[in-house]
Protein backbone atom coordinates (compact mmCIF):
# COMPACT_ATOMS: atom_id res chain seq x y z
CA UNK A 1 0.00 0.00 0.00
CA UNK A 2 1.44 3.39 -1.26
CA UNK A 3 -0.19 6.31 1.47
CA UNK A 4 1.34 10.07 1.18
CA UNK A 5 -0.12 12.42 3.95
CA UNK A 6 -0.33 15.96 3.28
CA UNK A 7 -0.10 18.56 6.22
CA UNK A 8 0.30 22.18 5.15
CA UNK A 9 3.86 22.56 7.26
CA UNK A 10 5.57 20.79 10.23
CA UNK A 11 6.62 22.36 13.08
CA UNK A 12 9.00 21.34 15.85
CA UNK A 13 6.49 21.09 19.42
CA UNK A 14 3.77 21.41 17.39
CA UNK A 15 0.80 18.85 18.42
CA UNK A 16 -0.48 18.02 15.36
CA UNK A 17 3.27 17.70 13.94
CA UNK A 18 3.88 15.70 16.42
CA UNK A 19 1.15 13.40 15.97
CA UNK A 20 1.89 12.82 12.14
CA UNK A 21 5.20 12.17 12.53
CA UNK A 22 4.71 9.17 14.83
CA UNK A 23 1.81 8.28 12.92
CA UNK A 24 3.95 7.91 9.47
CA UNK A 25 6.78 6.39 11.45
CA UNK A 26 5.07 3.68 12.73
CA UNK A 27 3.27 3.07 9.62
CA UNK A 28 6.09 2.66 7.29
CA UNK A 29 6.93 -0.74 8.96
CA UNK A 30 3.18 -1.92 6.98
CA UNK A 31 3.41 0.35 3.82
CA UNK A 32 5.36 2.72 1.57
CA UNK A 33 4.92 6.37 3.13
CA UNK A 34 5.73 9.66 1.86
CA UNK A 35 4.89 13.10 3.31
CA UNK A 36 4.37 16.17 1.97
CA UNK A 37 4.04 19.81 2.93
CA UNK A 38 2.53 22.99 1.20
CA UNK A 39 6.37 23.39 0.44
CA UNK A 40 6.46 20.47 -1.45
CA UNK A 41 5.37 19.78 -5.69
CA UNK A 42 1.79 17.96 -4.39
CA UNK A 43 0.92 17.15 -8.22
CA UNK A 44 4.45 16.09 -8.86
CA UNK A 45 4.26 13.75 -5.94
CA UNK A 46 0.74 12.07 -6.88
CA UNK A 47 2.20 11.29 -10.72
CA UNK A 48 5.55 9.82 -10.04
CA UNK A 49 4.46 7.98 -6.27
CA UNK A 50 0.97 6.96 -7.74
CA UNK A 51 -0.57 6.55 -4.07
CA UNK A 52 -3.35 4.29 -3.18
CA UNK A 53 -4.49 6.67 -0.75
CA UNK A 54 -4.32 10.32 0.36
CA UNK A 55 -4.27 11.43 3.39
CA UNK A 56 -5.19 15.51 4.06
CA UNK A 57 -4.47 16.49 7.65
CA UNK A 58 -5.48 20.07 6.84
CA UNK A 59 -8.40 22.41 6.90
CA UNK A 60 -10.08 25.58 5.45
CA UNK A 61 -7.41 26.39 2.52
CA UNK A 62 -8.47 26.51 -0.96
CA UNK A 63 -5.08 24.59 -1.92
CA UNK A 64 -6.36 21.96 -0.12
CA UNK A 65 -9.61 21.92 -1.45
CA UNK A 66 -8.22 21.48 -4.70
CA UNK A 67 -5.51 19.01 -3.86
CA UNK A 68 -8.43 16.41 -2.86
CA UNK A 69 -9.96 17.33 -5.71
CA UNK A 70 -6.91 17.04 -8.08
CA UNK A 71 -5.88 13.56 -6.27
CA UNK A 72 -9.72 12.38 -6.73
CA UNK A 73 -9.79 12.74 -10.60
CA UNK A 74 -6.54 11.30 -10.40
CA UNK A 75 -8.39 8.20 -9.08
CA UNK A 76 -6.47 8.04 -5.75
CA UNK A 77 -8.55 7.57 -2.75
CA UNK A 78 -8.54 10.60 -0.82
CA UNK A 79 -9.15 10.83 3.20
CA UNK A 80 -9.60 13.13 5.41
CA UNK A 81 -8.62 14.23 9.32
CA UNK A 82 -9.54 17.48 10.14
CA UNK A 83 -7.89 17.30 13.85
CA UNK A 84 -11.43 19.02 15.21
CA UNK A 85 -10.88 21.90 12.60
CA UNK A 86 -14.84 20.92 11.89
CA UNK A 87 -15.87 21.24 15.84
CA UNK A 88 -18.54 24.13 16.30
CA UNK A 89 -16.04 25.99 18.60
CA UNK A 90 -13.36 26.05 15.82
CA UNK A 91 -16.07 26.89 13.11
CA UNK A 92 -17.88 29.46 14.91
CA UNK A 93 -15.40 31.36 17.45
CA UNK A 94 -12.66 31.07 15.27
CA UNK A 95 -12.63 33.45 12.12
CA UNK A 96 -16.12 32.14 12.05
CA UNK A 97 -17.72 34.22 8.96
CA UNK A 98 -14.92 33.36 7.12
CA UNK A 99 -15.55 29.93 7.67
CA UNK A 100 -19.20 29.91 7.41
CA UNK A 101 -18.22 31.52 3.41
CA UNK A 102 -15.62 28.57 2.65
CA UNK A 103 -17.84 26.37 4.04
CA UNK A 104 -20.16 27.09 1.43
CA UNK A 105 -17.68 27.40 -1.02
CA UNK A 106 -15.45 24.65 -0.88
CA UNK A 107 -15.13 22.98 2.56
CA UNK A 108 -18.58 21.04 2.62
CA UNK A 109 -18.06 20.13 -1.28
CA UNK A 110 -14.58 18.90 0.04
CA UNK A 111 -15.62 16.45 3.05
CA UNK A 112 -18.63 15.27 0.50
CA UNK A 113 -16.28 14.18 -1.96
CA UNK A 114 -13.44 12.61 0.16
CA UNK A 115 -13.64 8.61 0.37
CA UNK A 116 -13.90 9.13 4.56
CA UNK A 117 -13.10 10.84 7.13
CA UNK A 118 -10.79 9.90 10.42
CA UNK A 119 -11.46 11.34 13.24
CA UNK A 120 -9.32 10.86 16.51
CA UNK A 121 -12.86 10.71 19.44
CA UNK A 122 -16.33 9.59 19.16
CA UNK A 123 -17.15 13.08 20.28
CA UNK A 124 -15.69 14.63 17.05
CA UNK A 125 -17.34 12.34 15.24
CA UNK A 126 -20.86 13.29 16.06
CA UNK A 127 -19.92 16.76 15.86
CA UNK A 128 -19.29 16.29 11.65
CA UNK A 129 -21.85 14.09 11.68
CA UNK A 130 -24.32 16.68 12.92
CA UNK A 131 -23.41 18.70 9.93
CA UNK A 132 -25.19 16.68 7.61
CA UNK A 133 -21.99 16.52 4.61
CA UNK A 134 -20.67 12.89 5.53
CA UNK A 135 -21.88 9.63 7.19
CA UNK A 136 -18.38 7.88 6.50
CA UNK A 137 -16.51 8.97 9.30
CA UNK A 138 -14.07 5.93 11.82
CA UNK A 139 -12.14 6.71 14.56
CA UNK A 140 -8.79 6.11 15.60
CA UNK A 141 -7.56 7.31 18.85
CA UNK A 142 -4.50 9.92 19.20
CA UNK A 143 -1.53 7.98 20.35
CA UNK A 144 -0.13 11.31 21.28
CA UNK A 145 -2.77 12.23 23.67
CA UNK A 146 -3.93 8.66 24.86
CA UNK A 147 -0.98 6.74 26.49
CA UNK A 148 -2.73 3.62 26.27
CA UNK A 149 -2.41 3.27 22.43
CA UNK A 150 1.11 2.53 21.16
CA UNK A 151 2.19 3.80 18.28
CA UNK A 152 2.44 0.99 16.47
CA UNK A 153 -1.43 0.40 17.81
CA UNK A 154 -2.44 3.72 16.06
CA UNK A 155 -0.61 3.11 12.64
CA UNK A 156 -2.36 -0.77 12.03
CA UNK A 157 -5.64 1.05 12.75
CA UNK A 158 -5.12 3.47 10.11
CA UNK A 159 -4.07 0.92 8.14
CA UNK A 160 -7.25 -1.22 8.50
CA UNK A 161 -9.19 1.99 7.93
CA UNK A 162 -7.61 2.46 4.77
CA UNK A 163 -8.05 -1.34 3.89
CA UNK A 164 -11.73 -0.75 4.88
CA UNK A 165 -11.78 2.42 1.91
CA UNK A 166 -9.75 0.35 -0.75
CA UNK A 167 -12.53 -2.34 -0.44
CA UNK A 168 -15.36 -0.09 -0.57
CA UNK A 169 -13.81 1.46 -4.10
CA UNK A 170 -13.10 -1.30 -5.19
CA UNK A 171 -14.36 -0.55 -8.74
CA UNK A 172 -11.80 1.64 -9.33
CA UNK A 173 -9.24 -0.70 -9.72
CA UNK A 174 -10.83 -3.44 -11.02
CA UNK A 175 -9.01 -4.76 -14.46
CA UNK A 176 -10.39 -5.16 -17.59
CA UNK A 177 -9.16 -8.96 -17.14
CA UNK A 178 -11.89 -8.98 -14.22
CA UNK A 179 -14.09 -6.52 -16.02
CA UNK A 180 -14.56 -9.38 -18.97
CA UNK A 181 -14.79 -12.45 -16.38
CA UNK A 182 -18.22 -11.29 -15.15
CA UNK A 183 -19.62 -12.24 -18.04
CA UNK A 184 -18.48 -15.11 -18.99
CA UNK A 185 -19.01 -16.51 -15.00
CA UNK A 186 -22.70 -15.20 -15.44
CA UNK A 187 -22.86 -16.90 -18.79
CA UNK A 188 -21.68 -20.67 -17.06
CA UNK A 189 -24.11 -19.74 -14.08
CA UNK A 190 -26.70 -19.73 -15.60
CA UNK A 191 -26.72 -21.88 -17.98
CA UNK A 192 -28.99 -24.87 -18.10
CA UNK A 193 -28.07 -26.72 -20.62
CA UNK A 194 -25.28 -29.72 -20.11
CA UNK A 195 -22.98 -28.48 -22.75
CA UNK A 196 -19.37 -28.91 -21.64
CA UNK A 197 -17.82 -26.15 -24.05
CA UNK A 198 -19.64 -22.82 -22.61
CA UNK A 199 -16.93 -20.43 -23.13
CA UNK A 200 -14.31 -19.76 -25.71
CA UNK A 201 -10.76 -20.69 -24.85
CA UNK A 202 -9.49 -16.95 -24.81
CA UNK A 203 -12.32 -16.42 -21.92
CA UNK A 204 -11.84 -19.64 -20.12
CA UNK A 205 -8.12 -18.64 -19.97
CA UNK A 206 -8.98 -15.19 -18.63
CA UNK A 207 -10.59 -16.74 -15.62
CA UNK A 208 -8.04 -19.07 -15.33
CA UNK A 209 -5.51 -16.19 -14.83
CA UNK A 210 -7.10 -14.25 -12.37
CA UNK A 211 -4.97 -14.00 -9.43
CA UNK A 212 -6.22 -13.80 -5.64
CA UNK A 213 -6.57 -10.23 -5.33
CA UNK A 214 -8.45 -10.40 -8.61
CA UNK A 215 -10.93 -12.58 -7.51
CA UNK A 216 -12.13 -10.71 -4.10
CA UNK A 217 -13.07 -7.72 -6.56
CA UNK A 218 -14.48 -10.30 -8.86
CA UNK A 219 -16.43 -11.06 -5.38
CA UNK A 220 -17.05 -8.04 -4.03
CA UNK A 221 -18.63 -7.13 -7.26
CA UNK A 222 -20.72 -10.15 -7.31
CA UNK A 223 -22.18 -9.66 -3.86
CA UNK A 224 -23.06 -6.12 -4.61
CA UNK A 225 -24.86 -6.65 -7.82
CA UNK A 226 -26.79 -9.52 -6.25
CA UNK A 227 -25.05 -12.45 -8.11
CA UNK A 228 -23.11 -14.44 -5.90
CA UNK A 229 -24.72 -17.55 -6.06
CA UNK A 230 -24.51 -17.94 -9.77
CA UNK A 231 -20.78 -16.73 -9.78
CA UNK A 232 -20.27 -19.46 -7.50
CA UNK A 233 -21.68 -22.03 -9.25
CA UNK A 234 -20.08 -21.36 -12.62
CA UNK A 235 -16.71 -21.45 -10.31
CA UNK A 236 -17.80 -25.03 -9.29
CA UNK A 237 -18.61 -25.79 -12.88
CA UNK A 238 -15.77 -24.63 -14.84
CA UNK A 239 -13.40 -26.19 -11.64
CA UNK A 240 -11.86 -22.73 -11.54
CA UNK A 241 -8.74 -22.11 -8.43
CA UNK A 242 -10.89 -19.59 -7.04
CA UNK A 243 -10.28 -18.84 -3.78
CA UNK A 244 -12.63 -19.13 -0.89
CA UNK A 245 -13.63 -15.93 0.41
CA UNK A 246 -16.16 -14.38 2.60
CA UNK A 247 -16.71 -11.10 1.43
CA UNK A 248 -19.68 -10.79 3.89
CA UNK A 249 -16.81 -10.31 6.59
CA UNK A 250 -14.51 -7.90 4.69
CA UNK A 251 -15.31 -4.70 6.39
CA UNK A 252 -16.69 -1.73 4.38
CA UNK A 253 -18.73 1.48 4.08
CA UNK A 254 -22.43 1.32 3.25
CA UNK A 255 -22.80 2.06 -0.49
CA UNK A 256 -23.85 5.08 -1.23
CA UNK A 257 -26.00 4.01 -3.96
CA UNK A 258 -26.66 0.28 -3.80
CA UNK A 259 -28.13 -1.66 -6.17
CA UNK A 260 -31.56 -3.42 -6.14
CA UNK A 261 -31.15 -6.68 -6.04
CA UNK A 262 -34.75 -8.23 -4.97
CA UNK A 263 -36.34 -9.88 -8.22
CA UNK A 264 -38.86 -7.69 -9.86
CA UNK A 265 -42.69 -8.74 -9.63
CA UNK A 266 -43.66 -10.81 -12.57
CA UNK A 267 -47.10 -10.61 -12.11
CA UNK A 268 -48.21 -7.27 -11.80
CA UNK A 269 -47.08 -4.23 -12.55
CA UNK A 270 -45.61 -1.97 -9.74
CA UNK A 271 -45.95 2.01 -9.29
CA UNK A 272 -47.74 4.50 -11.33
CA UNK A 273 -48.27 3.17 -14.93
CA UNK A 274 -51.86 3.52 -15.72
CA UNK A 275 -51.41 3.46 -19.40
CA UNK A 276 -49.04 -0.03 -19.31
CA UNK A 277 -51.35 -1.27 -16.97
CA UNK A 278 -54.49 -0.40 -19.06
CA UNK A 279 -52.74 -1.86 -22.34
CA UNK A 280 -51.46 -4.92 -20.37
CA UNK A 281 -54.89 -6.19 -19.46
CA UNK A 282 -55.86 -6.65 -23.15
CA UNK A 283 -53.82 -9.84 -22.54
CA UNK A 284 -55.77 -12.17 -20.40
CA UNK A 285 -55.66 -15.67 -22.33
CA UNK A 286 -54.04 -18.82 -21.28
CA UNK A 287 -51.88 -18.12 -24.49
CA UNK A 288 -51.14 -14.99 -23.66
CA UNK A 289 -49.76 -15.97 -19.84
CA UNK A 290 -45.91 -15.63 -21.00
CA UNK A 291 -45.92 -12.31 -23.30
CA UNK A 292 -47.74 -10.72 -20.25
CA UNK A 293 -44.90 -11.94 -17.58
CA UNK A 294 -41.76 -10.58 -19.71
CA UNK A 295 -43.54 -7.37 -20.61
CA UNK A 296 -44.50 -7.12 -16.68
CA UNK A 297 -40.60 -8.00 -15.80
CA UNK A 298 -39.45 -5.30 -18.47
CA UNK A 299 -42.14 -2.84 -17.21
CA UNK A 300 -40.88 -3.21 -13.43
CA UNK A 301 -37.45 -3.30 -14.45
CA UNK A 302 -37.53 -0.17 -16.43
CA UNK A 303 -38.71 1.67 -13.03
CA UNK A 304 -35.17 0.48 -10.90
CA UNK A 305 -33.04 1.28 -14.43
CA UNK A 306 -34.25 5.10 -14.46
CA UNK A 307 -33.53 5.50 -10.64
CA UNK A 308 -29.95 3.94 -11.31
CA UNK A 309 -30.25 1.00 -9.39
CA UNK A 310 -30.60 -1.80 -11.93
CA UNK A 311 -28.71 -4.77 -10.74
CA UNK A 312 -27.15 -7.47 -12.60
CA UNK A 313 -29.21 -9.50 -10.91
CA UNK A 314 -32.17 -8.21 -12.64
CA UNK A 315 -30.44 -8.99 -15.93
CA UNK A 316 -30.07 -11.92 -14.61
CA UNK A 317 -33.94 -12.64 -13.90
CA UNK A 318 -34.62 -11.49 -17.51
CA UNK A 319 -32.14 -13.58 -19.24
CA UNK A 320 -33.48 -16.67 -17.65
CA UNK A 321 -37.30 -15.54 -18.60
CA UNK A 322 -35.93 -14.85 -22.18
CA UNK A 323 -33.54 -17.58 -22.83
CA UNK A 324 -35.20 -21.05 -21.37
CA UNK A 325 -39.17 -20.38 -22.08
CA UNK A 326 -40.73 -20.98 -24.82
CA UNK A 327 -43.07 -18.40 -27.16
CA UNK A 328 -43.58 -17.08 -30.34
CA UNK A 329 -40.55 -14.07 -30.80
CA UNK A 330 -43.11 -12.16 -33.47
CA UNK A 331 -45.62 -12.33 -30.72
CA UNK A 332 -43.79 -10.98 -28.34
CA UNK A 333 -42.58 -8.05 -30.33
CA UNK A 334 -46.48 -7.11 -31.32
CA UNK A 335 -47.32 -6.87 -27.51
CA UNK A 336 -44.22 -4.47 -26.21
CA UNK A 337 -44.81 -2.34 -29.84
CA UNK A 338 -48.61 -2.33 -28.05
CA UNK A 339 -47.61 -1.70 -24.53
CA UNK A 340 -44.68 1.05 -25.94
CA UNK A 341 -41.68 -0.94 -24.61
CA UNK A 342 -40.44 -2.56 -27.71
CA UNK A 343 -37.34 -0.18 -27.76
CA UNK A 344 -36.69 -0.26 -24.54
CA UNK A 345 -36.59 -4.02 -24.72
CA UNK A 346 -33.87 -3.71 -27.74
CA UNK A 347 -31.83 -1.74 -25.30
CA UNK A 348 -32.09 -4.60 -22.41
CA UNK A 349 -31.57 -7.24 -25.28
CA UNK A 350 -28.03 -4.75 -25.78
CA UNK A 351 -27.62 -5.68 -22.10
CA UNK A 352 -28.44 -8.85 -21.83
CA UNK A 353 -25.62 -9.10 -24.55
CA UNK A 354 -22.98 -7.30 -22.89
CA UNK A 355 -23.23 -8.28 -19.61
CA UNK A 356 -24.41 -12.05 -19.33
CA UNK A 357 -23.55 -13.24 -23.21
CA UNK A 358 -26.69 -13.58 -24.44
CA UNK A 359 -26.12 -15.09 -27.87
CA UNK A 360 -27.82 -14.25 -31.06
CA UNK A 361 -30.30 -17.23 -31.60
CA UNK A 362 -31.67 -16.73 -28.63
CA UNK A 363 -32.29 -12.74 -28.60
CA UNK A 364 -35.82 -12.64 -29.34
CA UNK A 365 -35.46 -9.01 -31.44
CA UNK A 366 -32.21 -7.54 -32.23
CA UNK A 367 -30.39 -5.34 -29.40
CA UNK A 368 -29.88 -1.63 -29.85
CA UNK A 369 -27.39 -0.07 -28.97
CA UNK A 370 -27.81 3.63 -29.19
CA UNK A 371 -26.96 6.89 -27.19
CA UNK A 372 -29.94 5.67 -24.43
CA UNK A 373 -28.45 2.61 -24.18
CA UNK A 374 -25.28 3.62 -23.52
CA UNK A 375 -26.75 6.16 -20.85
CA UNK A 376 -28.55 2.76 -18.71
CA UNK A 377 -25.12 1.19 -19.10
CA UNK A 378 -23.34 4.67 -17.68
CA UNK A 379 -26.19 5.12 -14.97
CA UNK A 380 -26.07 1.68 -13.46
CA UNK A 381 -23.19 -0.18 -14.18
CA UNK A 382 -20.19 2.13 -13.65
CA UNK A 383 -18.22 3.02 -10.65
CA UNK A 384 -20.41 2.92 -7.73
CA UNK A 385 -19.12 2.85 -4.53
Amino acid sequence: MRIIHYIDSIKAGNLLSDQLLRLTSAQEEYADVKTITQQGDFKKLLADFQPDIVHIHSCWQYHIASYANWAAKKHCAVVFSPHWELNERARTTEQGMRKKVKALLYQAKMVRSTEALLVSSEHEKQEILSLGWTKRIDVVRDSVLNNTLTDDEMAQQTITFYRKVLDTRYQFVMTAMEKDAIPSLLHVGLAEESVHNLLPSDQLLNLRSLNPEQWRRVLLYADDEGVREIVDSAISRLQLNAPAIDTAAIRRFPLLRPKETTSVDTDKLVGNLPMTRQRLDDYTSKEDAIFKQIATIIANTRQIERKKRLSLRLLTDLYKVIKYNDYDEDRLAEVLRHLRLYRYSCRMIQLLAEKTLLKEGFMPFPPRNDRKTKGMIRNNFEQRH
